[in-house]
Formats: structure tokens, sequence, C-alpha cells
């Protein structure tokens, strides 16, 4: 699979509460598929390094067969307690595709 484009960042600018976002871009075989982040389960031993599952959904209708790129996100309301990410890494088919450092937005 390939991929490309990764981003992550924690947005720290007021007003609360802050956000956790991963942005990348995925090749897919027509523009009908979507791209999607889930969190993996289990997540690893490290609570610092958020793990994501990669999924591509091929959504009904007919499509042109044209290799395009299209985007994947990953969005989450960070309450006060929530655990703050150093990483990223992303799966596909139990193979990591990519790892991303997350930066912090203040």
């Amino acid at each position: 699979m390939m991929t490309r484009d990764w981003y992550a960042w924690i947005d720290l600018m007021p007003p609360k509460p802050d956000d956790f976002h991963v942005t990348g871009e995925v090749q897919a075989g027509n523009p009908g598929i979507l791209a999607q982040l889930c969190v993996r389960e289990p997540q690893g031993i490290n609570p610092r390094i958020l793990l994501l599952d990669l999924h591509l959904v091929q959504q009904p209708g007919m499509w042109t067969q044209v290799v395009t790129w299209v985007q994947a996100r990953y969005d989450k309301v960070l309450s006060p307690q929530s655990q703050r990410y150093d990483k990223v890494e992303i799966f596909s088919g139990g193979v990591s595709v990519a790892q991303v450092d997350v930066q912090e937005v203040h």
C-alpha cells in the first residue's frame, strides 16, 4: 500500500478542549474508495505511541478505475485526563505503513 504526507498534531490553542489530529494520503484504485483510520486494538505496551489501523472502504456505485490519492484522517477531542502522544504508528493488514512524530501547535 502506497501512502504519503503523514502529519500528526495536538492543537493546544485556546479555547479548550485540546484536540488531536492525524492526516495522510493513501493511493486507491478509484475515487470511490474512502480511507478510514481507527484505533488499533489492542494498543501497544507504550501508552505514548498511538496505534491506528488504516482501512479502505469501497463506496457503492460505478467508479472510474483510475488510481488516485485519497485523504485519511483521525480526529479526537482531548479531555484533561487524556493521554498525550509522542508518536503515531499506522498499520494496514497488520503491517506498519507509517510512523509519525506528533507536533504540538501552540
